[in-house]
């Protein structure tokens, strides 16, 4: 069944629900329920999914689940992140410039665990990505990430529209086109190469940036590509590589753990942190490598200065 099909279903059911239990007294409320119900769906059966459907998400639904540690997708579904927790973790709207504290006082401000991001619980639920918190798509997890860069952003001041973070077909697709190059065999017959290098073949290679400049022809990429979009090819910009995130995270925080991590090792100058905050384009890709999600994180457009000069 299709997400816009789905959502249809879903809409019809709330409504029966809400008829059902209706009554003078609480009547408001179901209103509100029903207007929020109607929004949410409505935005995620319109939104263009990025992440292709060749990308195996079959784990990241499952494990969450695997055991009663997780209930949902949602922040307040994460298990092991108490409500004390996200209480510490709230933003009062404060910019907070960089060069005013040390590596760690900063990352301790924007993230205050690995897995939290100050004031992203609140960014959730203001802006409710998920039409079912159990069973995010793929358009609602891309959208999601979306979000969630710029609000990173603002946390140090980025906030106006220039500064925001676009989604980026062909950055979704030569993330995915990475990993599965990196990852498997599947192109390496019709596109041979340095074994270990940024193309690839990538067999037996420690080299995590391997299949980084890998893109298919133009045919093998019609497949990944919405009807009609034009081919992708190199061009400038960054990548970053990491299995920080794990398969059993909610798809809310998954993320998160990559960029805090890099965000404690290198700082907010770093060669992995710079792209979240002062690239134009980006796409996402997790693959499932057992109890590791990797991302491979690409960006590119233009590259935005930084305010922050380092110190």
């Amino acid at each position: 069944m299709n997400n816009k099909l789905l959502n249809k279903h879903i809409l019809i059911f709330l409504c029966l629900v809400l008829v059902a239990c209706k009554t003078e007294k609480d009547s408001g409320d179901n209103d509100l329920f029903l207007a929020l119900a109607l929004a949410s769906a409505a935005s995620s059966s319109s939104l263009e999914q990025y992440t292709p459907n060749q990308a195996n998400w079959d784990n990241f639904s499952s494990k969450p689940f695997e055991n009663t540690t997780n209930r949902s997708h949602d922040p307040d579904g994460v298990g092991w992140l108490t409500a004390a927790s996200w209480e510490n973790a709230k933003w009062d709207g404060t910019v907070y410039d960089p060069t005013k504290y040390t590596r760690a006082q900063f990352t301790n401000i924007i993230c205050p665990s690995g897995d939290q991001i100050r004031g992203i619980r609140e960014v959730f639920y203001a802006n409710r990505p998920f039409a079912d918190n159990r069973n995010p798509t793929k358009a609602e997890v891309d959208e999601w990430h979306r979000i969630a860069l710029n609000h990173i952003r603002a946390l140090v001041g980025y906030s106006s529209e220039d500064r925001k973070v676009k989604k980026d077909h062909c950055m979704f697709k030569r993330a995915l086109w990475g990993q599965e190059r990196r990852f498997t065999t599947m192109w390496d017959s019709k596109y041979p190469g340095t074994n270990g290098s940024a193309y690839g073949p990538c067999a037996g290679s420690g080299n995590a940036h391997c299949g980084a400049t890998f893109i298919p022809d133009l045919e093998d990429q019609a497949a990944y590509l919405p009807s009609g979009h034009p081919g992708c090819s190199t061009q400038a910009g960054a990548e970053g590589v990491t299995g920080a995130p794990k398969t059993d995270i909610p798809w809310s925080i998954k993320w998160s753990r990559a960029f805090c991590q890099y965000l404690g090792s290198e700082g907010f100058w770093g060669g992995h942190v710079g792209p979240f905050f002062h690239r134009e384009k980006f796409g996402f890709s997790f693959y499932d490598n057992g109890n590791n999600a990797t991302l491979r994180a690409k960006w590119t457009g233009e590259l935005m200065d930084n305010r922050y000069p380092a110190p």
